[in-house]
């Protein structure tokens, strides 16, 4: 976090280049992770949050104040999380739970798979051809190497000018890299069985059947003790040991079509 501040006052014409992707990529994941809970929970029974105007991906519907300036000048943050009324719901309350519960995780999984390919086939296509095959397309998209975060942060053109052969695809690599990254973060972080994330609600239901309740005002201190934990870079460990394995699963598929 610091790191990422300091370049305000260092560098912040880079800041601020860096903070544009981050802020698009950080709202497309949130808005569609938030509308998947509303679609899901309207599904099931309860329109609380189609009749608030929560059923959308417009970020307007779904920004925190404070969530929202986090996001942009530290680096993560958070939007409101939608209204739900499991009284509403038909047939099984705690299956029903379950299904809103997962819904968000759902919808980050399947952006992360299409922003990957997206970001992998652009990348390839943004690449001189000697370029992938001396380093192999493994360490040109993988975020375990450095490639990709140059690539991100901004600095591609500077360090690699002379390896792209297509240099308008760099945004899109850009964008698209990161907005995988951050979906997949997101994914496995609300994973977590920790309240008020969205893995507290699928361990509930899925060990104790829903029976464990806490108050409005015990999700709020949990909220803000999982803000200060998540800023201190704790739950980053948990992160990374998924992110690898899993992003080396999916680029599978994309080494056997390059060949």
């Amino acid at each position: 976090m610091l790191s990422y501040l300091s370049t305000l006052f260092s560098e912040p014409l880079s800041f601020f280049d860096q903070a544009i992707y981050r802020v698009l990529a950080v709202l497309i994941a949130l808005c569609c992770h938030e509308w998947g809970h509303a679609y899901i929970a309207h599904r099931c029974g309860d329109d609380t949050a189609k009749n608030a105007g929560r059923m959308t991906i417009n970020p307007l519907a779904h920004l925190d104040p404070i969530g929202t300036v986090l996001m942009f000048f530290v680096g993560f943050g958070y939007a409101r999380p939608v209204p739900v009324n499991p009284y509403n719901f038909r047939g099984d309350r705690v299956k029903a739970d379950l299904k809103v519960s997962l819904a968000g995780i759902t919808v980050n999984l399947i952006l992360f798979l299409l922003f990957s390919y997206i970001s992998s086939f652009a990348s390839l296509a943004m690449w001189e051809r000697d370029m992938i095959d001396y380093y192999g397309i493994n360490v040109l998209i993988s975020y375990r190497y450095n490639v990709i975060w140059n690539i991100i942060s901004g600095q591609g053109e500077a360090l690699y000018g002379t390896y792209i052969a297509r240099k308008w695809l760099i945004p899109v690599v850009r964008l698209s890299a990161y907005t995988a990254l951050i979906n997949l973060n997101l994914a496995v972080f609300n994973l977590l069985p920790i309240p008020p994330l969205d893995g507290y609600h699928v361990f509930n239901d899925i060990l104790f059947k829903g029976k464990i309740q806490l108050s409005a005002m015990g999700f709020r201190i949990a909220m803000v003790i999982v803000l200060i934990l998540a800023s201190q870079g704790i739950f980053s460990q948990i992160i990374y040991r998924v992110i690898d394995p899993v992003q080396a699963l999916i680029l599978v598929p994309i080494k056997m079509i390059w060949g």
